[in-house]
């Protein structure tokens, strides 16, 4: 399995909108958070399992919440370089790799 890391940028947005749901529920929070790591324990097995975005980028989404992960498969691990509600202006985050 594939450990992952995350840019600084990406780690912002993760903790942004974990912050988001635990004001509207405690418990709320912490979902996201579980179904962030979920997705990403999958990608981990199966990295290549999501749509490519371009060469060198693909998109995850989570299920239970409208966010997107946009990641790069290294040699020796998985980048994330966006935590991205789906709504959000597509591409913002073009410039970080």
């Amino acid at each position: 399995m594939k450990p992952y890391r995350l840019l600084r940028r990406a780690e912002l947005e993760l903790e942004d909108a974990r912050q988001f749901y635990r004001a509207e529920s405690p418990d709320l929070g912490d979902r996201f958070l579980d179904e962030f790591e979920s997705v990403m324990e999958r990608l981990g097995h199966f990295p290549e399992s999501s749509p490519r975005l371009s060469r060198r980028l693909r998109v995850a989404r989570l299920s239970l919440f409208p966010f997107n992960v946009i990641y790069q498969i290294k040699p020796d691990f998985i980048l994330v370089v966006a935590v991205g509600h789906q709504s959000r202006k597509p591409g913002y985050w073009r410039g970080r790799t």
